[in-house]
């Protein structure tokens, strides 16, 4: 499977940043997911593979596998987590301003 490093490199974004509005913490995603190809379907999916970093927060694990799981089922498009991108970069350059 040829995985698109651009597909990898927003997923990443996003999940960081996400977790970034959600949780206010800098947490490196890196080896928490892999992406991966459904055998069925043959199409690209985000496999999570927590380690005990996520499992010892059963918040940040339930959000995490909330938005894989959307991803996954297709709720929310490329296009949706680009935008999703760029307005909680917004929000974060707003509350560093206020502050």
């Amino acid at each position: 499977m040829t995985q698109n490093p651009e597909i990898k490199r927003m997923i990443k974004k996003y999940l960081t940043i996400s977790v970034k509005s959600q949780f206010d913490i800098d947490i490196d995603l890196e080896k928490e997911y892999a992406l991966t190809e459904n055998l069925v379907s043959k199409k690209t999916i985000v496999a999570p593979t927590f380690t005990k970093k996520i499992l010892s927060k059963p918040g940040l694990k339930l959000f995490l596998t909330s938005i894989i799981t959307e991803i996954n089922n297709e709720k929310c498009s490329m296009d949706f987590i680009l935008e999703r991108i760029k307005s909680l970069r917004g929000n974060d350059s707003q509350q560093i301003q206020m502050v």
